[in-house]
């Protein structure tokens, strides 16, 4: 992952005194990684050394004497965000607290040292562009890994292995037409090159879900079947005395059991295993259905959060068209990701590679993780 970074941690004497908060755990913690420095102050034509500034309770950012110094500040933010589209980063380490960089929190605008909740000018325009945001004091785990090229092989080689172990002779996987499940075909074609099977299952799907599966299968050269499951679906309901309807998630969780329940027909027709397509920030927070698309045998992309999903996609040059495509499980016409959830990607990521993010979408994901903690476990067994 490519990060722009506060040149002032990096040691560039560009704090409004002339100063510098540089600060060796950013630096060793970008030690091998991709990173432009930038300075959004400087950018947006302030001098060095310049008259502090703080973010008034109005939004304009003013200087201790009353300058209104504002537009150099979004000009700084406009020129940070094409910097960082320029180099392609995803993640932003930004200094906490500064009225263009903070986080978290902001100087409160009375020049007395204190904080208050808040966002800087230039954090809040990368956030809105959907970067990851870290600062000094709450930097990604150490853990997160940047080369996309050898997370493809460990996971090829991981599912050829698990594969080949379980007496297997290939895979059969869902398509949906989203990102997930396009990288999982990707990275299973490359581990099974003729024993991948790709099952495109619409059940009232949208047409453009299904046409953009068929771009998938097409792009990646995959044996492709289609089966449609709303005779099915409609049936079941029936059976159930259910009506279906949006946001009726009790019939709509039907879907994704339907599609699992066809997975492993056809892996058991073929002596397949059935490859689920689960990333991290998902499984976290429960954002699946139980018995439906976690119905599967390997999970090979459960420990990437969906920031790195996108990465992992445009490095194995799936279509810009997948990528690009908002999140959607496709339970009901119009149904988004991000807004039955309550909290963005973003925040979400953040907040598993961090341990924070904005507060209250931090106390929404705690509590999404707390009510999904049966879907993390095995069903319990009454000890006798």
């Amino acid at each position: 992952m490519r990060f722009i970074v506060s040149a002032c941690l990096l040691g560039c004497p560009c704090k409004h005194d002339g100063g510098t908060n540089s600060d060796p755990g950013v630096k060793e913690f970008l030690t091998g990684k991709d990173y432009v420095a930038f300075c959004p102050e400087e950018a947006g034509g302030l001098p060095t050394p310049r008259e502090s500034a703080e973010i008034m309770g109005d939004g304009r950012v003013r200087t201790r004497s009353g300058n209104d110094v504002s537009r150099e500040y979004w000009r700084g933010a406009a020129r940070a965000l094409k910097a960082a589209r320029d180099f392609g980063a995803r993640g932003a380490i930004l200094k906490e607290r500064s009225p263009s960089c903070g986080i978290r929190a902001v100087y409160d605008g009375s020049f007395h040292g204190r904080v208050r909740p808040g966002r800087g000018v230039t954090a809040a325009a990368l956030a809105e562009a959907g970067l990851l945001l870290f600062s000094e004091d709450a930097l990604p785990e150490e853990g997160l890994r940047v080369d996309y090229g050898e997370i493809e092989t460990k996971i090829v080689a991981w599912l050829r292995d698990k594969i080949e172990g379980a007496g297997a002779k290939g895979c059969v996987l869902g398509l949906s037409g989203g990102l997930d499940s396009a990288v999982v075909a990707a990275l299973a074609k490359k581990a099974c090159p003729d024993s991948t099977l790709a099952a495109i299952l619409p059940v009232e799907s949208s047409p453009e879900d299904v046409a953009d599966a068929w771009l998938v299968a097409r792009c990646l050269g995959l044996e492709t079947v289609e089966i449609n499951l709303d005779q099915a679906y409609r049936a079941l309901l029936a059976t159930l005395g259910a009506e279906d309807g949006a946001g009726d998630l009790a019939a709509a969780n039907i879907k994704p059991r339907l599609r699992m329940a066809a997975w492993y027909y056809l892996a058991a027709k073929h002596g397949y295993l059935v490859v689920g397509t689960g990333n991290k920030s998902e499984i976290v927070t429960g954002f699946f259905t139980k018995h439906g698309d976690a119905g599967v045998d390997l999970e090979p992309i459960g420990s990437l959060v969906k920031t790195q999903v996108w990465e992992l996609a445009r490095h194995l040059g799936l279509p810009e068209k997948i990528i690009a495509k908002r999140p959607s499980a496709g339970l009901w016409p119009g149904q988004d990701d991000e807004d039955e959830l309550g909290f963005s990607y973003r925040q979400l990521d953040e907040y598993i590679l961090s341990g924070t993010t904005d507060q209250e979408a931090a106390e929404k994901i705690e509590r999404a993780i707390r009510r999904s903690r049966h879907k993390q476990e095995m069903p319990p067994i009454c000890p006798l």
